[in-house]
Parts: C-alpha cells; structure tokens; sequence
C-alpha cells in the first residue's frame, strides 16, 4: 500500500505491505479456534481419552505464534519524507531500524526491469554514495503507483528500460 501524505513544505510517502487482518482479527479467530478445540478437548476427555488434549492446545499455541508473527512481519514500512533540501528515508517495524538522509538535488531512481510481466519494479533511491532499494514488498500496480509518486516529487530515472510496458 502507497499513501501519499503533504504536511506543510514536507511530503511524505508511506509505503506498506498489504495486511488481510489486523492483529484484533486474528486474536478473534484465535479465540474461536480456542474454543472450538476446547469443545473438541471435552468430547475427548469424556471418552477417556485425555491424551489428545495437549496436541490439541499445541495446535491453537502453533496457529497464535504464526498469525502474531506474520502480524509482526506485517508491520514493516518504509517512511520517505521529501524535504526542500533533503531527503529522509526510514525503515522497520514498529520504530526506524534504518535512516538515511540523502540531498535532493542528487538523488535519482533506479528501476530495474522485471524477469516476467506479473512481477513487480524494482526501485532503487539513489545518490552518490548509497542506494536503498524501496517497495520490494509491493506488488506490480503498488510498485508502478509507487514510481509515479516519486517522479511527482521530481526524483529523475536515471536507469529505465521501456520493456517494462510501464509509461506514466
């Protein structure tokens, strides 16, 4: 997901991967499967047969520690904030793990081309001394809305092929 945001003389780009259910959603369908293995716990119990109980609270700790953990990975993002001067990027998860602040007036993009037609662009910020690949999460559209926005924001393409079927 690509949302562009202007604060004052700052623009920002927030770029996120696509979430199916937030972490609320998941903890609900955590609690039905909770008590749905329950009841099938009970059944068994009353059958005598009190073994399969614990593979059955094993099976809702295993479903929980994957749902939080895609949840977690989910929570990725990167932060462009396009000052008149500089630029500021920043990822990580719930924090900046990463910054780099490059000067506006030399940074350029990189976009590479795809191996097939359905694969996304891959696109590079850079400047004299780094580049930062940005989006490697999104999908095609995401990606090409993505290169749109930063050549709004007067970023040139220094490397663009026109294989890629793409001309905005």
């Amino acid at each position: 997901m690509v949302t562009l945001r202007a604060a004052g003389e700052e623009t920002w780009i927030l770029i996120e991967p696509n979430r199916s259910a937030s972490w609320r959603a998941n903890r609900w369908v955590i609690a039905l499967l909770s008590i749905w293995c329950s009841a099938i716990a009970f059944f068994f119990w009353s059958l005598g047969l009190w073994p399969v109980i614990p593979f059955l609270g094993l099976e809702v700790v295993a479903v929980a520690a994957g749902l939080y953990y895609v949840c977690w990975k989910l929570r990725y993002r990167h932060v462009l904030r396009f000052a008149a001067s500089e630029i500021v990027v920043e990822k990580g998860t719930y924090y900046p793990r990463f910054r780099w602040r490059l000067p506006r007036d030399k940074a350029s993009l990189s976009v590479a081309v795809p191996a097939h037609p359905w694969d996304p662009l891959t696109i590079e910020l850079c400047s004299p001394r780094e580049r930062i690949t940005l989006g490697d999460f999104l999908n095609k559209a995401e990606s090409q809305r993505l290169l749109v926005l930063l050549r709004q924001q007067g970023l040139p393409v220094r490397n663009h092929s026109s294989l890629t079927g793409f001309r905005p």
